[in-house]
This record gives structure tokens, sequence and C-alpha cells, in this order.
């Protein structure tokens, strides 16, 4: 069995039909989506479109959930750090938000020790605490919940992970729509089962980075989404991890100093081509 495994489109459909070429060209059994199909890019009614009409295994991912509304309290209906995930919702059909809605969370494919296959989007603990290459034993063992003697297959962390943890092996394919491991390419993995283990290859993509910048200001997301949507943006045109600064800063200002998001918003400083994407960082509604 030969398998296309993909995970973290983000609304990026030039990167998804660019893998999807790729996959054709390679020719596989079947292909896995792990989630976070739609949230971020600009095309998320497109990409989920293209994904329902594959026909094969989706998980659900935690932006799945974003876009379900599942938030602890209602912040998120009026906080400008979800402004872009707001439009993201407001393009899909009532069918789309069905089809989200009842994604599962786990698809098994059977085989003796690593030739058995586990798929999550993040771990079997949570949609939202993935793997990434610095955690140690205890960090993974956490993660994986009690599962073993496997091969699990994950995304959601944008960073490729290949490593051996007590019976298992643990693969990490990496983001499609929106790496942050330093390079902007379109990550995915095709993985052969053998007879005792599975035979994994990573394929990098590149695809039309200028044509996807233009699509955020010809579909309105970047002047509804402000400085957030520029910092997504930047990660899909560059593969650097800017969110991670950005909202370790904006957690900062809002837990230690009280601020109002607006007002976080406003005083992070990011790089002048995000700035200049977001004129200055004021969210525009």
């Amino acid at each position: 069995m030969k398998l296309a495994i993909i995970s973290d489109i983000h609304g990026n459909q030039i990167a998804l039909e660019a893998v999807l070429a790729d996959i054709k060209r390679v020719g596989v059994d079947q292909i896995i989506c792990l989630g976070d199909i739609a949230n971020v890019g600009p095309h998320p009614g497109q990409c989920i479109d293209i994904i329902r009409d594959l026909n094969c295994p989706v998980l659900q991912g935690n932006h799945e959930l974003y876009l379900l509304g599942c938030f602890e309290d209602d912040a998120w209906r009026t906080s400008p750090i979800w402004a872009g995930m707001r439009w993201a919702r407001e393009q899909l059909r009532p069918d789309q938000i069905d089809f989200i809605a009842n994604l599962p969370l786990r698809y098994e494919i059977e085989g003796n020790g690593r030739a058995r296959a586990t798929f999550v989007h993040a771990s079997p603990l949570t949609q939202y605490r993935g793997f990434m290459p610095h955690h140690d034993d205890t960090a993974i063992a956490e993660r994986m919940n009690g599962l073993d003697d496997t091969t699990l297959f994950c995304g959601h962390t944008h960073v490729p992970l290949y490593r051996p943890w007590s019976n298992s092996w643990l693969v990490n394919t990496g983001a499609l729509g929106m790496p942050i491991d330093g390079t902007p390419t379109a990550k995915y993995v095709i993985a052969t089962q053998l007879q005792q283990e599975w035979h994994v290859q990573y394929r990098m993509i590149e695809y039309n980075l200028k044509q996807l910048m233009a699509e955020f200001e010809a579909v309105g997301l970047q002047e509804v989404g402000g400085k957030v949507t520029a910092v997504f943006r930047y990660q899909m045109l560059t593969g650097q991890p800017l969110g991670n600064y950005f909202f370790d800063e904006m957690n900062r200002l809002i837990q230690n100093e009280k601020l109002p998001a607006e007002q976080a918003l406003a005083q992070v400083r990011l790089p002048d081509l995000v700035m200049g994407w977001c004129n200055g960082g004021a969210v525009k509604r």
C-alpha cells in the first residue's frame, strides 16, 4: 500500500493543487488528509471542496474547530486577532461547515508492529498539542496518550519530524500550505507499507508564491485580517516561524501588561514587509 499524506493546507489552494499534481505523477493507492484545511489562506471554501472531491480519509484539525466556533468564550466574535478566521468562516457554505463538523479525529490501518499506522492531526492526546524535534521521551509519551506499537502520522506543528520512540515511529509530514521549517516549499509525505514497517519519503514542492501573495489582496483577506493575516502570509512566503515571536509578544502584552488586544496588536513591531501589507498594523474593519 502506497499513501500520500497531506496536512495543514490552511486555505492555500495554489500549494494544494501543486501537491496534488505531484501526487498524480508519483502514483499512490490513497491520499489521507490530516486536517487544518481551510483557515488562514485566501481560499478556504475552494480547499474544502478539493479535499472533499478526493473522497479520501480526512481528519479534523484544530483550525476546523476554530471555524466551527469551538472556543471557551465569545471573544473570537469581536477580537481583531480572529478577524481573518471570521472572514474565512463567512466564505463557507452550510454544507462545507457540516463537512468539517463531522470529520473524525483518528484513522487506522492494520498491520503488525510498526507496519500498523495511526493517523491524527496533532497527537493522540489532543488536536492542539503536537510533536516537535526538541521534545524528549516524557513529552512524547504524554502526547502519545498510551498509544504504542504503531507508526504515527501527524501534522499540526508545521515542522517535519521522523524519529523512533519506544516501539513506534513518529512521522510529522510538515505543512503543505504554511511550512515554518525555514523553506516555503509545500511539504507532504509518501508512505509505503512494507511487511514490518513503513518506508517514508518526504516531498518538497515549489509553487507560484507570487500568485499566492496577490490572492491575499484580491479576495480581501489582507484588508480584513490585518496584522495577524500578514504574519501568516509572511510564513507562507518565507517558511520562517514569525508567528512564534508574534503570538508570544501578543500574549505578553495582553496578559502581563493588561493591554486590550487591539492595543497589543498596534504595539508589536514586525518586519517592514509585514507592516507594509497591513498598513502599519491597523486592522481595517
